[in-house]
């Protein structure tokens, strides 16, 4: 006769001994009720609902404005183009010179954009931009200019060049960034 649970031993067939296994046989817990499976479950369940509210709350970020779109849109080439670049520097990717160049002609074009895209004094829920952008809009053009300027000062012939070059374009973002972005608030599980 095999045994069916396997964790206890089996007691002698007659006495109390044996009533004593068909007691705990009859106690011992479902798999349902059991602690680490239990725990297992609840821990898959948070996973789910949290994948769902972060699904939801992309899905209600996206812009509603065509322009808001549009400067969304332009942000999001140059955050890619930079991320690319950034990747050579730090030996993620391997440096390719013609990429290189590509990524840097896309920066010197979207960041001459930027005056022509942020002219419209517009704003919805899933815009990042303050509102000093248009109140100051000189110094929000001067901003723009350079990082247009440092766009066109990269140096992309060689990897070394790229090192030197692109710190000047990062902190020209950063600074624009710093008076006219407002900072989103981005959902952390850590």
């Amino acid at each position: 006769m095999q045994d069916k649970m396997p964790g206890l031993r089996r007691a002698a067939a007659t006495g109390p001994a044996a009533k004593s296994y068909v007691a705990r046989a009859r106690t011992h817990p479902d798999w349902r009720k059991s602690p680490p499976v239990r725990l297992m479950l609840l821990a898959a369940m948070m996973i789910i609902v949290v994948l769902l509210l972060n699904t939801a709350a992309k899905a209600d970020n996206t812009p509603t404005n065509k322009y808001v779109a549009e400067r969304i849109a332009l942000m999001s080439a140059q955050k890619n183009a930079l991320q690319d670049l950034i990747a050579m520097t730090r030996d993620y990717i391997v440096f390719d010179r013609s990429g290189a160049r590509e990524a840097r002609r896309a920066l010197i074009r979207s960041t001459g954009r930027i005056p022509k895209h942020f002219r419209r004094d517009v704003t919805d829920l899933s815009s990042h931009a303050r509102g000093g952008i248009w109140t100051n809009w000189d110094d929000f053009t001067i901003h723009a200019k350079d990082t247009q300027n440092a766009a066109r000062a990269l140096n992309t012939r060689s990897a070394a060049g790229l090192k030197r070059s692109l710190p000047r374009l990062i902190s020209s973002c950063h600074n624009c960034h710093q008076i006219y972005r407002i900072t989103p608030r981005e959902f952390t599980t850590h």
